[in-house]
């Protein structure tokens, strides 16, 4: 089975701080470049469905602006209700200067 890659573009497009989501396969994701480490997870809360992108990311977690679930970026670990269940995660790829997503 062949593993699916994605190009997110050019990793000084993505500074720190910054978010960008992309399409794998049908899927959302969001790619998030947090203290210079890229991460990449479902763009979905799993509390409401509704996507991740835009909230805040603070101590390696990133916020739900919907109803405030919180997970972690390394895990994808709901750490926060109302959010129970983890958030699906994706593999970010540095390879030279390109930034890359492949299912894990």
């Amino acid at each position: 089975m062949r593993t699916m890659r994605v190009l997110v573009g050019k990793i000084s497009d993505l500074p720190e701080g910054s978010q960008k989501s992309v399409r794998v396969g049908r899927q959302s994701v969001l790619v998030v470049n947090h203290q210079d480490q890229f991460y990449a997870l479902r763009n979905v809360c799993t509390h409401e469905s509704v996507p991740l992108e835009g909230g805040r990311v603070e101590d390696g977690q990133i916020t739900c602006e919907a109803h405030g679930a919180r997970f972690e970026l390394a895990t994808g670990k709901a750490t926060k209700m109302p959010a129970v269940k983890a958030v699906r995660l994706y593999k970010a790829v540095v390879d030279g200067e390109d930034l890359y997503v492949e299912e894990l």
